[in-house]
């Protein structure tokens, strides 16, 4: 068996043991479409949250800020806000690659909240396979056409506010794991947006770059 493939299967398993868990204790279960009610009991930050097992679950189709990024307090809080210590219906249960159990999330009163955590630019839009992508990519394009939340100019920049910190740290997008930093004079500069809500940054040297963890663009010269 392949990685990916073992990988998938390992992502079922835990999957199948969590929906049979929350079925046997909770509310309304259904093997052809599992909905689960239960009470929110933790916030995490703003896409992650537990229910009343222990049991974290994640927002499907968006990203939230790692907690000490641009905006992820006020993301957390509004997550807070908008479910802490209520009945939630989590539709869609699936596992991510690693194992998570990612969700569709409603409130009572119809509130679908991984659309609002977008359309308030509390989260990114990253993807959606579902009935709900027009929405979820519409809402992910105003948000950053907008300049809200996570797209405003606080956490999303293509110049720095130190006119004398000039150089881009950078994610990879395939990689987030590898980190690179560009100069001013490294090809596709102007175009690289550091997107600080996901802990890029900018740096004053290259020595700076470097000590942060970042290596040279392959961009760069």
């Amino acid at each position: 068996m392949t990685k990916a493939k073992n990988l998938h299967w390992k992502s079922m398993v835990v999957l199948s043991a969590v929906v049979l868990s929350l079925a046997s204790t909770y509310f309304f279960f259904s093997i052809k479409s599992p909905i689960v009610y239960d009470k929110v009991v933790e916030v995490v930050d703003g896409d992650t949250f537990f229910i009343q097992n222990r049991q974290p679950i994640r927002l499907y189709g968006v990203n939230a800020p790692e907690l000490g990024n641009c905006y992820s307090e006020e993301s957390k809080k509004e997550l807070t806000k908008m479910i802490l210590g209520k009945e939630v219906r989590l539709t869609g249960l699936q596992a991510d690659r690693y194992g998570r159990v990612v969700a569709d999330v409603h409130l009572k009163d119809g509130t679908y909240i991984n659309l609002h955590m977008v359309k308030g630019g509390y989260t990114a839009y990253i993807r959606a396979y579902d009935q709900n992508i027009e929405n979820m990519k519409e809402a992910g394009g105003i948000s950053r056409q907008n300049k809200i939340g996570i797209f405003s100019t606080t956490c999303f920049q293509k110049e720095p506010e130190n006119p004398k910190c000039k150089i881009k740290g950078t994610l990879d997008e395939k990689s987030p794991d590898r980190k690179y930093y560009l100069k001013p004079s490294c090809a596709y500069y102007d175009s690289v947006v550091v997107e600080k809500y996901l802990g890029e940054q900018w740096f004053c040297s290259e020595q700076d770059a470097i000590q942060a963890g970042f290596t040279k663009s392959p961009n760069c010269k």
